[in-house]
Protein backbone atom coordinates (compact mmCIF):
# COMPACT_ATOMS: atom_id res chain seq x y z
CA UNK A 1 0.00 0.00 0.00
CA UNK A 2 1.24 3.51 -0.79
CA UNK A 3 -0.11 6.99 -0.20
CA UNK A 4 -1.20 7.31 -3.81
CA UNK A 5 -3.52 4.31 -3.45
CA UNK A 6 -4.98 5.79 -0.28
CA UNK A 7 -5.65 9.10 -2.04
CA UNK A 8 -7.39 7.26 -4.87
CA UNK A 9 -9.47 5.28 -2.39
CA UNK A 10 -10.52 8.44 -0.49
CA UNK A 11 -11.55 10.15 -3.72
CA UNK A 12 -13.80 7.24 -4.72
CA UNK A 13 -15.18 6.98 -1.18
CA UNK A 14 -16.09 10.68 -1.17
CA UNK A 15 -17.58 10.72 -4.65
CA UNK A 16 -19.12 7.21 -4.52
CA UNK A 17 -18.76 7.33 -8.27
CA UNK A 18 -15.72 6.05 -10.18
CA UNK A 19 -16.14 8.38 -13.16
CA UNK A 20 -16.38 11.52 -11.03
CA UNK A 21 -13.47 10.38 -8.86
CA UNK A 22 -11.34 9.78 -11.96
CA UNK A 23 -12.19 13.25 -13.27
CA UNK A 24 -11.31 14.76 -9.90
CA UNK A 25 -7.96 12.96 -9.92
CA UNK A 26 -7.31 13.70 -13.61
CA UNK A 27 -6.89 9.96 -14.12
CA UNK A 28 -8.30 7.45 -16.58
CA UNK A 29 -11.17 5.51 -15.01
CA UNK A 30 -9.59 2.19 -15.96
CA UNK A 31 -6.37 3.16 -14.17
CA UNK A 32 -8.29 4.23 -11.08
CA UNK A 33 -10.26 0.98 -11.01
CA UNK A 34 -7.03 -1.01 -11.33
CA UNK A 35 -5.50 0.85 -8.38
CA UNK A 36 -8.57 0.19 -6.23
CA UNK A 37 -8.56 -3.48 -7.17
CA UNK A 38 -4.88 -3.66 -6.25
CA UNK A 39 -5.60 -2.10 -2.86
CA UNK A 40 -8.47 -4.51 -2.24
CA UNK A 41 -6.21 -7.44 -3.14
CA UNK A 42 -3.55 -6.24 -0.71
CA UNK A 43 -6.10 -5.80 2.08
CA UNK A 44 -7.85 -9.06 1.29
CA UNK A 45 -11.40 -7.72 1.18
CA UNK A 46 -13.58 -5.57 -1.07
CA UNK A 47 -13.79 -1.89 -0.17
CA UNK A 48 -16.78 -1.02 -2.34
CA UNK A 49 -20.06 -2.63 -3.31
CA UNK A 50 -20.41 -1.94 -7.03
CA UNK A 51 -23.60 -2.16 -9.07
CA UNK A 52 -24.83 -0.62 -12.29
CA UNK A 53 -26.75 1.98 -10.29
CA UNK A 54 -24.58 2.89 -7.33
CA UNK A 55 -21.33 2.50 -5.46
CA UNK A 56 -21.22 2.16 -1.68
CA UNK A 57 -18.61 1.41 0.96
CA UNK A 58 -18.32 -1.99 2.60
CA UNK A 59 -17.80 -2.15 6.38
CA UNK A 60 -14.07 -2.61 5.71
CA UNK A 61 -14.12 0.41 3.41
CA UNK A 62 -15.89 2.55 6.00
CA UNK A 63 -13.25 1.70 8.60
CA UNK A 64 -10.41 2.30 6.17
CA UNK A 65 -11.78 5.70 5.14
CA UNK A 66 -11.31 7.26 8.59
CA UNK A 67 -7.84 5.77 8.97
CA UNK A 68 -6.82 6.74 5.42
CA UNK A 69 -7.83 10.35 5.97
CA UNK A 70 -5.80 10.43 9.18
CA UNK A 71 -2.73 8.92 7.51
CA UNK A 72 -2.95 11.31 4.55
CA UNK A 73 -3.41 14.29 6.82
CA UNK A 74 -0.33 13.35 8.83
CA UNK A 75 1.71 12.76 5.69
CA UNK A 76 0.62 16.09 4.22
CA UNK A 77 1.60 17.92 7.39
CA UNK A 78 5.06 16.35 7.41
CA UNK A 79 5.58 17.24 3.76
CA UNK A 80 4.17 20.73 4.29
CA UNK A 81 6.66 21.50 7.05
CA UNK A 82 9.55 20.32 4.87
CA UNK A 83 8.36 22.32 1.85
CA UNK A 84 7.84 25.46 3.91
CA UNK A 85 11.27 25.15 5.50
CA UNK A 86 12.95 24.63 2.13
CA UNK A 87 11.33 27.75 0.67
CA UNK A 88 12.12 29.78 3.78
CA UNK A 89 15.81 28.89 3.51
CA UNK A 90 15.79 29.79 -0.19
CA UNK A 91 13.94 33.09 0.48
CA UNK A 92 11.19 31.88 -1.87
CA UNK A 93 7.42 32.18 -1.77
CA UNK A 94 4.71 30.20 -3.56
CA UNK A 95 1.46 32.07 -4.24
CA UNK A 96 -1.69 30.13 -5.10
CA UNK A 97 -4.34 31.56 -7.42
CA UNK A 98 -7.61 30.37 -8.92
CA UNK A 99 -6.85 30.84 -12.60
CA UNK A 100 -6.49 34.57 -13.30
CA UNK A 101 -7.74 35.59 -9.86
CA UNK A 102 -6.79 38.08 -8.38
CA UNK A 103 -5.87 39.74 -11.68
CA UNK A 104 -3.98 43.01 -11.73
CA UNK A 105 -4.08 43.21 -7.95
CA UNK A 106 -1.40 40.51 -7.83
CA UNK A 107 0.73 42.38 -10.37
CA UNK A 108 0.77 45.45 -8.12
CA UNK A 109 1.52 43.36 -5.03
CA UNK A 110 4.46 41.62 -6.69
CA UNK A 111 5.88 44.91 -7.95
CA UNK A 112 5.84 46.44 -4.47
CA UNK A 113 7.13 43.28 -2.82
CA UNK A 114 10.06 43.19 -5.25
CA UNK A 115 11.00 46.71 -4.20
CA UNK A 116 11.03 45.64 -0.54
CA UNK A 117 12.64 42.21 -1.01
CA UNK A 118 14.61 42.30 -4.28
CA UNK A 119 16.37 38.98 -3.53
CA UNK A 120 13.14 37.05 -2.94
CA UNK A 121 11.79 34.64 -5.55
CA UNK A 122 8.01 34.42 -5.94
CA UNK A 123 6.37 31.55 -7.83
CA UNK A 124 2.72 31.99 -8.85
CA UNK A 125 0.82 28.71 -9.15
CA UNK A 126 -2.71 28.23 -10.46
CA UNK A 127 -5.07 25.63 -9.03
CA UNK A 128 -8.53 24.24 -9.80
CA UNK A 129 -11.61 24.81 -7.65
CA UNK A 130 -10.96 21.80 -5.40
CA UNK A 131 -7.19 22.35 -5.21
CA UNK A 132 -6.86 25.91 -3.92
CA UNK A 133 -7.55 25.13 -0.24
CA UNK A 134 -5.46 21.91 -0.08
CA UNK A 135 -2.61 23.80 -1.76
CA UNK A 136 -2.19 25.72 1.50
CA UNK A 137 -2.59 22.85 3.94
CA UNK A 138 -0.10 20.73 1.96
CA UNK A 139 2.25 23.74 1.54
CA UNK A 140 2.24 23.65 -2.23
CA UNK A 141 1.52 27.34 -1.72
CA UNK A 142 2.55 29.57 1.18
CA UNK A 143 -0.29 32.03 0.62
CA UNK A 144 -3.35 31.78 -1.62
CA UNK A 145 -6.09 34.03 -2.91
CA UNK A 146 -9.57 32.64 -2.28
CA UNK A 147 -13.15 33.83 -2.41
CA UNK A 148 -15.06 33.39 0.83
CA UNK A 149 -17.03 31.80 2.41
CA UNK A 150 -15.65 28.39 3.39
CA UNK A 151 -16.73 25.96 6.11
CA UNK A 152 -15.41 26.99 9.53
CA UNK A 153 -13.53 23.72 9.99
CA UNK A 154 -11.68 24.26 6.69
CA UNK A 155 -10.42 27.60 7.96
CA UNK A 156 -9.51 26.36 11.45
CA UNK A 157 -5.79 26.04 10.65
CA UNK A 158 -5.63 29.13 8.43
CA UNK A 159 -5.23 32.85 8.91
CA UNK A 160 -7.81 34.67 6.75
CA UNK A 161 -7.15 38.24 5.62
CA UNK A 162 -10.09 39.82 3.73
CA UNK A 163 -8.92 42.15 0.97
CA UNK A 164 -11.93 43.50 -0.92
CA UNK A 165 -15.57 42.91 -1.80
CA UNK A 166 -16.67 42.43 -5.40
CA UNK A 167 -20.10 42.53 -6.98
CA UNK A 168 -21.18 39.19 -8.38
CA UNK A 169 -22.43 38.51 -11.89
CA UNK A 170 -24.64 35.78 -13.34
CA UNK A 171 -22.88 33.65 -15.97
CA UNK A 172 -25.09 32.18 -18.67
CA UNK A 173 -25.13 31.18 -22.32
CA UNK A 174 -25.62 33.88 -24.93
CA UNK A 175 -28.74 31.99 -26.04
CA UNK A 176 -30.29 32.12 -22.55
CA UNK A 177 -33.53 34.08 -22.24
CA UNK A 178 -31.93 36.36 -19.62
CA UNK A 179 -28.68 36.98 -21.51
CA UNK A 180 -29.62 40.51 -22.61
CA UNK A 181 -30.91 41.72 -19.24
CA UNK A 182 -29.23 44.72 -17.59
CA UNK A 183 -29.31 42.97 -14.20
CA UNK A 184 -30.69 39.84 -12.58
CA UNK A 185 -31.91 39.05 -9.06
CA UNK A 186 -32.01 35.64 -7.35
CA UNK A 187 -35.79 35.54 -7.97
CA UNK A 188 -35.12 35.70 -11.71
CA UNK A 189 -33.02 32.53 -11.42
CA UNK A 190 -35.54 30.33 -9.61
CA UNK A 191 -35.79 26.97 -11.37
CA UNK A 192 -32.44 27.31 -13.14
CA UNK A 193 -29.86 24.53 -13.14
CA UNK A 194 -26.45 25.52 -11.78
CA UNK A 195 -22.97 24.19 -12.47
CA UNK A 196 -21.96 21.65 -9.85
CA UNK A 197 -18.56 21.35 -8.20
CA UNK A 198 -16.77 18.38 -6.72
CA UNK A 199 -17.75 17.36 -3.15
CA UNK A 200 -14.10 18.08 -2.37
CA UNK A 201 -15.05 21.77 -2.55
CA UNK A 202 -16.59 23.30 0.56
CA UNK A 203 -20.40 22.93 0.68
CA UNK A 204 -20.63 26.44 2.11
CA UNK A 205 -18.61 27.77 -0.84
CA UNK A 206 -20.75 25.93 -3.40
CA UNK A 207 -24.03 27.09 -1.84
CA UNK A 208 -22.85 30.70 -1.85
CA UNK A 209 -22.33 30.75 -5.62
CA UNK A 210 -25.54 28.78 -6.27
CA UNK A 211 -27.54 31.34 -4.24
CA UNK A 212 -28.96 28.64 -1.99
CA UNK A 213 -29.82 31.08 0.82
CA UNK A 214 -31.49 33.57 -1.51
CA UNK A 215 -33.43 30.88 -3.39
CA UNK A 216 -34.55 29.18 -0.17
CA UNK A 217 -33.14 25.76 -1.13
CA UNK A 218 -30.31 24.25 -3.11
CA UNK A 219 -31.11 24.51 -6.83
CA UNK A 220 -30.85 21.72 -9.38
CA UNK A 221 -27.22 21.08 -10.27
CA UNK A 222 -25.60 19.68 -13.39
CA UNK A 223 -24.51 16.05 -13.17
CA UNK A 224 -20.99 16.86 -14.37
CA UNK A 225 -18.73 18.56 -11.81
CA UNK A 226 -16.58 21.42 -13.12
CA UNK A 227 -13.04 21.08 -11.77
CA UNK A 228 -11.58 24.23 -13.34
CA UNK A 229 -12.49 27.38 -15.24
CA UNK A 230 -12.39 25.72 -18.66
CA UNK A 231 -14.84 22.96 -17.68
CA UNK A 232 -17.05 25.55 -16.02
CA UNK A 233 -17.21 27.84 -19.04
CA UNK A 234 -17.76 25.02 -21.53
CA UNK A 235 -20.82 23.80 -19.59
CA UNK A 236 -22.27 27.29 -19.41
CA UNK A 237 -21.58 28.14 -23.06
CA UNK A 238 -23.47 25.01 -24.14
CA UNK A 239 -26.51 26.22 -22.22
CA UNK A 240 -26.44 23.27 -19.83
CA UNK A 241 -26.22 25.31 -16.62
CA UNK A 242 -25.65 28.77 -15.16
CA UNK A 243 -23.64 30.07 -12.21
CA UNK A 244 -22.53 33.23 -10.44
CA UNK A 245 -18.99 34.56 -10.10
CA UNK A 246 -17.09 37.71 -9.08
CA UNK A 247 -16.95 40.61 -11.53
CA UNK A 248 -13.20 40.11 -11.91
CA UNK A 249 -13.75 36.74 -13.58
CA UNK A 250 -15.93 38.35 -16.23
CA UNK A 251 -13.05 40.64 -17.19
CA UNK A 252 -10.43 37.91 -17.52
CA UNK A 253 -12.58 35.15 -19.02
CA UNK A 254 -14.47 36.68 -21.94
CA UNK A 255 -15.63 33.52 -23.70
CA UNK A 256 -17.56 33.15 -26.99
CA UNK A 257 -21.15 32.21 -26.29
CA UNK A 258 -21.08 33.33 -22.64
CA UNK A 259 -22.70 36.43 -21.11
CA UNK A 260 -22.06 38.05 -17.72
CA UNK A 261 -25.02 39.93 -16.23
CA UNK A 262 -24.76 41.94 -12.96
CA UNK A 263 -26.39 40.25 -9.97
CA UNK A 264 -28.44 42.39 -7.57
CA UNK A 265 -30.07 41.47 -4.28
CA UNK A 266 -27.30 39.08 -3.16
CA UNK A 267 -24.18 39.54 -1.02
CA UNK A 268 -20.93 40.42 -2.83
CA UNK A 269 -17.97 38.06 -3.06
CA UNK A 270 -15.09 38.65 -0.65
CA UNK A 271 -11.58 38.18 -1.97
CA UNK A 272 -9.23 37.08 0.81
CA UNK A 273 -5.67 35.98 1.33
CA UNK A 274 -5.05 32.85 3.42
CA UNK A 275 -1.95 31.24 4.88
CA UNK A 276 -1.24 28.61 7.51
CA UNK A 277 -2.03 29.74 11.04
CA UNK A 278 0.99 30.54 13.17
CA UNK A 279 3.36 31.04 10.23
CA UNK A 280 5.77 33.84 11.06
CA UNK A 281 8.09 33.60 8.09
CA UNK A 282 9.21 37.15 7.17
CA UNK A 283 8.47 36.77 3.46
CA UNK A 284 4.93 35.53 4.10
CA UNK A 285 4.29 38.38 6.50
CA UNK A 286 5.72 40.90 4.04
CA UNK A 287 3.49 39.59 1.25
CA UNK A 288 0.38 39.83 3.45
CA UNK A 289 1.19 43.38 4.55
CA UNK A 290 1.79 44.54 0.99
CA UNK A 291 -1.41 42.83 -0.20
CA UNK A 292 -3.49 44.61 2.44
CA UNK A 293 -1.96 47.98 1.55
CA UNK A 294 -2.42 47.54 -2.20
CA UNK A 295 -6.01 46.26 -1.83
CA UNK A 296 -6.88 49.27 0.35
CA UNK A 297 -5.64 51.65 -2.34
CA UNK A 298 -7.58 50.01 -5.17
CA UNK A 299 -10.74 49.11 -3.25
CA UNK A 300 -12.93 51.31 -5.41
CA UNK A 301 -15.63 49.77 -7.65
CA UNK A 302 -14.50 47.41 -10.36
CA UNK A 303 -15.35 48.15 -14.01
CA UNK A 304 -18.66 46.85 -15.32
CA UNK A 305 -18.62 43.16 -16.35
CA UNK A 306 -18.05 42.31 -19.97
CA UNK A 307 -21.43 42.01 -21.69
CA UNK A 308 -20.27 40.66 -25.02
CA UNK A 309 -17.93 37.76 -25.82
CA UNK A 310 -14.45 38.46 -27.14
CA UNK A 311 -12.92 36.61 -30.04
CA UNK A 312 -10.60 34.93 -27.57
CA UNK A 313 -10.42 34.89 -23.79
CA UNK A 314 -7.60 36.26 -21.71
CA UNK A 315 -5.06 33.54 -21.01
CA UNK A 316 -4.12 32.58 -17.50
Amino acid sequence: MDLRQLRYFVAVAEELHFTRAAERLHLAQSALSAQIRGLEKEIGAPLFVRSTRRVSLTPVGETLLDDARDVLDRADRVLARARALARHEADALAVGCLGAVPGELLTDILRELAALRPQARVDVRTFGFAEIHPSITAARADVAFVYLPYDDEELADLEVVPLRDEQRVVVLAASHRHADRDALSPADLAGERFVSHSPAVSATWRDFWMLTDQLGSRPEIHEHAADDMDDWLHLIARGEAIDTCPTLVSRYYAWPGVRYVPLVGAPPATLALVHRRGVREPLVQAFVEVAVEVAARVSGPLPEPAATPAASRARR
